[in-house]
């Protein structure tokens, strides 16, 4: 079942739906008896393709909604009262699929508008009639009696059924209804909502379109109508008779196995084949059928190793004419059932005069055997693919190479840098260091040199102003040798925040949608360093568990100093948590115990689920 859910829920279960509705769609079409209906090409151009529109429902469900419901609209009107259940059940997809990606208000006004169209335009329906029937408007406004029945057109009564056509409000209201119970479900359920603007849907349906799953379904149905047409075409003139009558129609969708031509390629490669051959006996002239077969063989050549490819091939195009050159008379009418009862003649009315009863049906079908030339032409795209690999896997290489030597230039250049912070750290330690030993030595001896006199104290206080100085010299030179090639200062030496910075990260956490109240008592400004970045990460830490974790509406951040040292305490309402059960993975409190022991600190937590937590920690002044 769960399975079931998330097939349904994918994106590839709207195609499978739009690749079927496009399927039912054309085959209606096709089959549409004496030219009828006789609309605009537009308009049946726009009835054949609309079923496509449910591959996009959750992608762009306002324009998959506006073009189906439309659609079912025109079929009703095109097809002389009789609804395409195709484009209505869609149209009732998409509308529900509206919930999902539109905020409330876009749903009701959506639904309201696109289900309201069919019922204003029953309404002014004389504004529609000469568009989609132009030629029989013309004829029928300057001859009321005319009837194109006798040249196998529409008749009179056809065409006026057409115009007595008319969308029944009742179901404008049923699809409206659908919107609604769509809200209501998702509303019950508390089903998450991705709302998208406009934009947002137009960049995503491109996105989409752009896919390998949706240009193999593009591709899979504009051959399927290709075949369809190509057919259709070779029954109207008289081929296929001694066909069943569905075996056209299967070897054209056929075709719709080109949708899992990546992924099983061997499957439209077998399948085209077969009916290739079923097409060659029928009519050599099916082009269509070839074209389909090739670009299955093409991709097969490109997606697989030549080692699979290869001996696939080898076989169905060796198969072919072999199968054709072996299959007699008691396979050739199961295959055609029409042969058995064609009229048979004798041998001696054939030249040369045999001995033998003939069916001449039967044997003009054997004598169209498959040849061994057209098979080898087949080979080109088989190639064609074996090509394409190579093509796109020396591209795949050149590219990794392009980025493995990029690598070793960054590597390089890191090198270049650690070697040169090696050089900063043996310059620190020759010249910096030694002219700090000195000033410290210069210092100790400071009360003797007080002793001998103050000439001696003054030469003595030169010095180590001198050495200081070298220092500071070494210093600087060595961090600007430290900044980057755009010359921004590494982190590292950027000043460390401390309790003046809490504000920024109070306002930055509020900016982000979390209320946050920080009180600051007594004075700050003699606390140590340490202290104070150790209490400001303590707060950073605490905050960004409750941004993260604690689900809280708000926070309170307290902050008091008194002589003995520094109390912070973090309060937050979330859901809290057991501390003695804390989850693998996220050391955030270890570090925080850690910060604070350094300090010969103490740090508590408190909380349990469904209280929220209070983090509170004291920081000694002077403790070490």
């Amino acid at each position: 079942m769960i399975r079931v859910r998330a097939l349904v829920a994918s994106g590839n279960f709207d195609i499978v739906l739009a690749v079927i509705g496009l399927a039912i769609t054309q085959v209606q079409l096709v089959r549409q008896p004496g030219g009828w209906p006789d609309a605009a090409l537009p308009v049946q151009v726009f009835l054949a393709a609309a079923p496509a529109l449910l591959a996009i429902r959750r992608v762009d469900p306002v324009l998959a909604s506006a073009g189906l419901v439309i659609g079912a609209y025109l079929s009703v009107l095109v097809n002389r009262g009789d609804f395409d259940y195709v484009l209505l059940i869609g149209g009732a997809l998409a509308l529900w699929s509206l919930a999902s990606r539109c905020r409330v208000r876009t749903v009701l006004v959506a639904g309201a508008v696109i289900t309201a169209v069919p019922v204003v335009a029953r309404v002014r329906w004389g504004v529609f009639e000469s568009a989609l029937f132009p030629s029989i408007y013309r004829q029928v406004a300057n001859d009321p009696l005319w009837d194109a029945a006798a040249s196998g057109g529409p008749s009179l009564e056809d065409y006026n059924r057409a115009m007595a056509s008319r969308w029944p409000w009742w179901l404008s209201v049923v699809l409206f209804a659908v919107c609604l119970l769509s809200l209501l479900y998702r509303r019950l359920r508390r089903t998450a909502v991705v709302e998208r603007t406009v934009w947002e849907r137009i960049e995503d349906l491109r996105t989409f379109l752009l896919t390998t799953a949706a240009l193999d379904a593009v591709l899979a149905m504009v051959t399927t109508s290709l075949m369809l047409a190509d057919l259709g075409r070779d029954i109207a003139r008289g081929n296929w008779w001694s066909a069943p009558g569905w075996m056209p129609y299967v070897i054209a969708f056929s075709a719709l196995t080109l949708v899992q031509r990546r992924k099983w390629p061997a499957v439209p490669v077998v399948v085209l084949a077969i009916g290739a051959l079923l097409a060659y006996w029928q009519t050599s002239t099916s082009w269509s059928v070839l074209v389909a077969l090739s670009i299955a063989l093409f991709t097969m050549a490109s997606v697989r190793r030549v080692r699979y490819s290869m001996p696939v091939a080898a076989v169905v195009l060796t198969a072919l004419p072999v199968i054709a050159a072996f299959v007699r008379y008691p396979q050739m009418v199961l295959i055609f059932p029409a042969l058995e009862h064609q009229p048979q003649t004798f041998g001696d009315m054939h030249n040369p005069p045999d001995n033998r009863i003939h069916n001449v049906v039967y044997e003009g079908i054997v004598d169209r055997q498959w040849p061994i030339t057209l098979s080898l032409i087949l080979v080109l795209p088989l190639c064609a693919g074996v090509l394409a690999r190579l093509y796109r896997r020396n591209r795949s290489a050149a590219a990794r190479e392009a980025e493995l030597e990029q690598r070793a230039v960054e590597q390089d250049a890191a090198q270049v840098v650690l070697t040169e912070r090696s050089h900063i750290a043996r310059d620190l330690h020759d010249v910096v260091a030694h002219a700090v030993n000195l000033m410290v030595i210069q210092a100790e001896t400071g009360p003797d040199l007080l002793k001998r006199g103050d000439d001696d104290a003054l030469a003595g206080f030169q010095r180590i102003g001198d050495a200081g100085r070298r220092a500071l010299g070494e210093l600087d030179r060595m961090l600007s040798a430290l900044r980057d090639a755009e010359g921004v200062p590494d982190p590292a030496l950027t000043p460390q925040p401390g309790l003046a910075d809490l504000g920024q990260l109070v306002k930055s956490l509020s900016d982000q949608g979390l209320p946050v109240e920080l009180e600051v008592r007594g004075e700050t400004d003699g606390v140590p360093a340490g202290i104070q970045l150790t209490a400001y990460r303590l707060v950073q830490e605490a905050m960004t568990n409750v941004a993260k974790h604690a689900k809280a509406r708000s926070a309170r951040i307290l902050v008091e100093r008194n002589e003995a040292g520094v109390a912070v305490r973090v309060i937050d309402d979330g859901q809290g948590f057991d501390p003695g059960r804390r989850p693998d993975g996220r050391h955030g409190l270890t570090g925080m115990q850690e910060r604070v022991r350094i300090h010969d600190g103490t740090l508590s937590i408190s909380s349990s689920p469904g209280s929220g937590t209070t983090v509170s920690a004291w920081l000694p002044v002077g403790a070490r």
